[in-house]
């Protein structure tokens, strides 16, 4: 009987069984149907609890108004200074200094003035922490490990847009120029657009580069991005090698490729100008004149040793220990200053006996530099007493010294170095970035 009830091939209830009527068929379909959908229900609810209950980004804030900056430009004559204690990287911005959290997991921005968190954005639930960060006047762009590279407002702390970049395993970073954000990919460099994330542009790297591991970028004028790269930082099998590339910022298109020494070293010396340490002839330093049609490099030979430390308006800072530089312990003595235009010594200021120089910041046509005592493994734990001196760019002259609050010197830190210089602030913390960090203001 078929399911209509009629003799023929249908339903059977086999050897002895009786067959089914039309009434029991469709209350047993009915049936199968009804725990389809109770089923499908079940499930349906489960993701969405399993979806309600994932651990979500964490955003907090923004904590009253933002922030008016501490003053325009670099402060003349910092008179004021902040303790604040963080043992990673940070950048001044507005009245905010942002930085990696405590867990690493996202970024937060404290209020320069108060050191209290204006906002945190953080993702728990990624195994994965930030590798590096960057920051203009409205966006925050951190890399994160696992290949996400997400924008966060900078007023708010609000995520704008987020990306999933496939990428070999290993240390991953973003540079943040011209309102592009920049990163790496398998044989390219990407940009997206600052605000919303957009795909702007891959650049394709050489088929020697593959891995390459992206340093910083420089936007220069005649719509020139220039991005240095370090090859193969995961395949040194392959042959690690350090690489400069000029890309059209509007398309994507390599205008040309240049092997170059350690880009990690690198500094801008002008508006085309790059200046970088000549690793081959260690007293020279390479000046790279950069445009569109490609690199011209000129030669600045000291009479000692030295790496290029800043750079800016014309000048390029080098901070060297003319005693002996082969020593385990040694102590940058002394400043000089020389012209990127014909490569002579500007000027040169000397250390006080048993007192060394950090590494300087460049920033409206003033040097800001710690001057402090020798350190060695012997001072960890001691409170030292320094001061931050602000001098002419252009003839070395002090123009204003401002005695620091005492700091307590960790385990191996290195010297106290000026790490940022924004909107009247200036930050100065240990080389290692650990131990305590101080904000100078006028």
């Amino acid at each position: 009987m078929n399911l209509l009830g009629e003799p023929g091939v249908g339903l059977s209830g086999g050897p002895g069984k009786p067959v089914p009527n039309v009434a029991e068929v469709r209350a047993l379909a009915r049936g199968q149907v009804w725990g389809l959908l109770i089923a499908l229900l079940l499930l349906a609810m489960s993701h969405l609890w399993v979806h309600r209950h994932k651990p979500r980004d964490v955003v907090t804030g923004a904590h009253g108004p933002f922030p008016a900056a501490v003053g325009a430009g670099a402060p003349v004559a910092p008179e004021r200074v902040v303790r604040r204690t963080s043992g990673f990287d940070e950048a001044l911005v507005h009245g905010l200094y942002v930085r990696e959290t405590g867990s690493l997991s996202g970024v937060t921005a404290a209020n320069v003035r108060t050191g209290k968190e204006y906002w945190r954005y953080e993702r728990p639930d990624s195994e994965a922490g930030v590798d590096t960060f960057d920051v203009s006047e409205r966006t925050v762009v951190a890399a994160f490990a696992d290949g996400r590279l997400i924008g966060v407002d900078l007023r708010t702390g609000k995520p704008l847009w987020h990306v999933d970049i496939q990428h070999a395993k290993g240390y991953r970073t973003t540079a943040l120029v011209g309102g592009q954000a920049l990163t790496e990919a398998p044989g390219a460099v990407r940009a997206f657009a600052e605000r919303d994330g957009r795909s702007l542009w891959t650049a394709k790297t050489p088929k020697s580069c593959p891995d390459g591991l992206l340093i910083t970028a420089y936007a220069l004028p005649g719509h020139l991005s220039v991005v240095p790269l370090v090859c193969n930082v995961t395949n040194p099998d392959r042959g690690g090698y350090n690489l400069l590339l000029g890309i059209d910022n509007r398309t994507g298109k390599v205008l040309w490729q240049q092997h170059t020494a350690a880009p990690k070293l690198m500094v801008r010396g002008g508006e085309h100008t790059l200046v970088i340490p000549d690793v081959d002839h260690p007293p020279a330093v390479q000046l790279l004149d950069v445009n569109r049609q490609g690199v011209t490099a000129r030669a600045l030979t000291a009479a000692d040793a030295w790496d290029a430390v800043a750079a800016g308006g014309g000048i390029v800072l080098s901070a060297i220990d003319p005693n002996d530089r082969r020593s385990e312990e040694e102590h940058d003595t002394l400043l000089r200053a020389y012209s990127t235009r014909d490569g002579h010594l500007a000027w040169q200021l000397r250390a006080p006996t048993g007192h060394e120089y950090g590494f300087p910041e460049i920033a409206d046509g003033r040097v800001y530099v710690v001057r402090q005592p020798f350190l060695t493994g012997k001072d960890t734990g001691r409170l030292i007493h320094a001061d931050l001196l602000v001098l002419d760019l252009g003839t070395g002259r002090l123009l204003h010294t401002m005695p620091l609050l005492a700091m307590t010197v960790p385990d191996d830190s290195g010297e106290l170095d000026v790490r940022d210089i924004d909107d009247g602030a200036v930050s100065i913390g240990w080389r290692d970035h650990e131990g305590g960090m101080l904000i100078a203001m006028d």
